[in-house]
């Protein structure tokens, strides 16, 4: 989902990633939010106000005394508060309830709001047992904590307190405002394409790029899930996949299949959008395959062309086997590449499949590889939705909550 109107009070507390709230304001704006700016003190002395005010923002100094009723004004404009950097300072004073800044108040003034730190500071700092338990402590209040970076701090030390990347906090304010359909889930998602080796260089596969059931991924985290992804070969480097899914990385149909039948039995839903070998070789070769390996046959007008000649089996039907071992309760969510005949090949494979849904999408259309798709979501009841062309990403969300 993006951020459209959804108003959003970022205060900004006095650790040398201040810099980093500039990108994240500017980010906020691009999804769509509308921002107002708190610099406490300490901040001011990083950044300038006249920053936020460049872009035509109105920031509000950390005075409480200035304008006593502006932390209640700032209260009532909130959806959500965003407080990033938080520094252990500020993290620790909201804890014990201290209201003696603008930011401290306007957080006092806001038990029933959102309110999300970005922890930004040494790694021994973060790694105090105070800040944890101070941190344990909020998130019993409405607090949520986006995770922060592990690698070298200002002074040189390295361990986990980096301000976390913007993407990682925009998730968690998107994350606020979802709704949490899959709230205490074990959600298994499958990404990519199985590839068969037929020598160490050579494989067949598909043209699939996961991006699918990334978004899926993504979205089910929003929504409140455990979310397994088992990825079969996606490039992780050009995709963002929030740091709460836990990835198992495979290759071919063999250690997929291991590893899926394994994750399932821990699972309450499973969504099979991965694009599984249908045949993989009867062989292969462990040295790369030379071309004196091949043959030369006779073509029309008397014309010699190469032949490779290699022996295929089909791979097992997961999805159906799966269904033979699904628990009382268990969902299973089923996608299918078509060209033609969607509606009918897919009630034929709910039926053969024993699925409770399955999405089915024109192949024809250029949807592999790419950031939008199309198709029908079709249930074991007879239900049909037909969705049209749209970001992956927000067709995710429509797919989960449309579950019953």
């Amino acid at each position: 989902m993006d951020l459209k109107n959804k108003k959003v009070l970022l205060c900004v507390t006095g650790s040398i990633a201040c810099y980093k709230s500039v990108d994240l304001y500017r980010k906020l704006k691009k999804e769509g939010a509308d921002v107002k700016v708190i610099l406490s003190r300490a901040a001011g002395e990083f950044i300038s106000p006249y920053i936020f005010e460049s872009f035509g923002e109105e920031a509000f100094y950390d005075d409480a005394f200035k304008n006593p009723l502006s932390h209640i004004s700032l209260s009532k404009f909130a959806d959500v508060i965003l407080i990033a950097p938080a520094t252990y300072n500020t993290i620790n004073k909201f804890a014990a309830g201290i209201a003696d800044t603008l930011i401290t108040l306007v957080v006092a003034a806001s038990p029933e709001k959102p309110k999300i730190l970005v922890p930004a500071m040494n790694p021994n700092m973060f790694a105090n047992k105070i800040l944890k338990n101070n941190l344990n402590k909020l998130s019993e209040y409405n607090f949520y904590a986006v995770s922060p970076e592990t690698g070298n701090a200002a002074c040189g030390d390295f361990g986990e307190g980096r301000f976390p990347e913007i993407e990682d906090v925009i998730f968690e304010v998107e994350s606020v405002f979802s709704e949490k359909k899959l709230k205490g889930k074990k959600v298994l998602i499958t990404a990519g394409a199985t590839r068969e080796y037929m020598d160490p260089v050579r494989f067949i596969s598909n043209g699939s790029s996961g991006k699918m059931g990334i978004s899926l991924a993504n979205e089910a985290v929003k929504q409140g899930a455990d979310v397994v992804l088992i990825a079969l070969n996606i490039d992780r480097a050009s995709f963002y996949i929030n740091k709460k899914v836990k990835i198992i990385n495979r290759i071919s149909f063999m250690d997929f299949k291991e590893a899926l039948k394994d994750e399932f039995k821990k699972s309450d839903i499973l969504f099979m959008s991965a694009a599984v070998s249908d045949y993989g070789f009867k062989e292969k070769s462990s040295e790369k395959i030379k071309k004196s390996r091949t043959t030369v046959a006779a073509d029309a007008g008397d014309k010699k062309s190469t032949v490779f000649k290699a022996e295929l089996v089909q791979n097992e039907d997961l999805l159906k086997s799966l269904s033979t071992l699904r628990k009382k309760g268990q969902v299973i969510f089923g996608f299918a590449a078509e060209t033609n005949y969607l509606i009918e090949n897919g009630r034929k494979k709910i039926a053969e499949k024993s699925l409770d849904f399955i999405f089915v999408n024109d192949v024809s259309k250029d949807v592999i590889g790419s950031d939008e798709n199309e198709g029908f979501l079709m249930d074991n009841n007879g239900g049909i939705i037909k969705f049209e062309r749209q970001p992956k990403k927000k067709l995710a969300r429509l797919l989960i909550l449309n579950l019953h």
